[in-house]
């Protein structure tokens, strides 16, 4: 079982199992206690599971994998690790990633074994025979700040973290449709069903910034009800929403082949607004 460290970080997609564990953290403070070893547990936790659900899905779609341009690079459908070492990777990830959040809870921890679940067995199923799959795999992205909310003693159905958890799954979708203006034929050719086979890229588009809006008008409602904010962090957030949305137009309408950068202020925009929320609770005005 020979490789490199990163081979390694590549099969468990390192960079968002930790934005991951960071929407698990966000959760925690959210909830108004104090950082102590819980936080530690709950983080490290949901990163490791996260890393191995990350490497049983790279197991299961290693076929898939091989015919898209935009993953035959990948550790299994390239040859730089063999599938039985991945599968054995991913098998003492989930275990270990389990033991680990059980410290932070019960709670937190059958929310985690449910989110390995939801993406290994339904998300990953689902995407061979219904464009609909991304709705299991946008609730993915929406457990993860209900950990960090019940590692810190807070309940899953409270008010605070239910809209939040809200936002981060209507945050996600985008992602998948924006990767499917640029790979929509690679999905169909590797047999996954997509909208791109009876939407065209315009339409698209058109949708991904229709959800973006709305999205942010959402956040807007959700920072209103739930914050204490002075004035002037109120209109700091508008603007900072302002200027997102009209970069993110410009990206996505009015530049050639930026499909990726659209993708990545997308992804910036949301550690961004964690950052945000972090301090509003720190600081009380949560």
């Amino acid at each position: 079982m020979a490789f490199r460290l990163t081979t390694l970080a590549s099969l468990t997609k390192y960079r968002l199992s930790a934005a991951v564990a960071f929407s698990a953290v966000t959760g925690y403070f959210l909830a108004g206690r104090s950082p102590d070893a819980t936080l530690a547990y709950a983080a490290a936790g949901v990163f490791i599971l996260s890393s191995g659900a990350a490497a049983l899905n790279q197991y299961t779609e290693r076929k898939p994998d091989g015919r898209m341009g935009r993953t035959s690079g990948r550790p299994l459908p390239s040859g730089s690790m063999n599938p039985r070492s991945a599968l054995l990777i991913s098998v003492i990830l989930v275990a270990s990633g389990s033991l680990v959040l059980s410290l932070a809870g019960i709670v937190p921890l059958f929310l985690g074994l449910v989110n390995v679940i939801l993406y290994n067995g339904v998300y990953t199923s689902l995407k061979k025979i219904s464009v609909l799959a991304i709705i299991p795999g946008a609730l993915v992205g929406a457990i993860p700040p209900l950990i960090g909310y019940a590692s810190a003693g807070g309940k899953v159905t409270d008010p605070v973290i239910a809209a939040f958890a809200l936002f981060m799954f209507l945050w996600q979708l985008p992602h998948f449709w924006l990767l499917l203006i640029k790979y929509g034929n690679e999905y169909e050719e590797a047999g996954f069903a997509s909208l791109s086979s009876f939407m065209s890229q315009a339409a698209i588009r058109i949708m991904v910034f229709i959800w973006v809006l709305i999205s942010t008008a959402f956040l807007a409602l959700f920072l209103s009800l739930i914050a204490d904010l002075a004035l002037p962090l109120v209109i700091a957030t508008t603007i900072f929403n302002s200027i997102f949305i009209i970069l993110f137009y410009r990206m996505l309408f009015r530049k050639e082949d930026e499909i990726r950068g659209a993708f990545i202020m997308i992804n910036i925009f949301g550690i961004l607004l964690m950052l945000f929320l972090i301090g509003a609770a720190a600081l009380g005005a949560i």
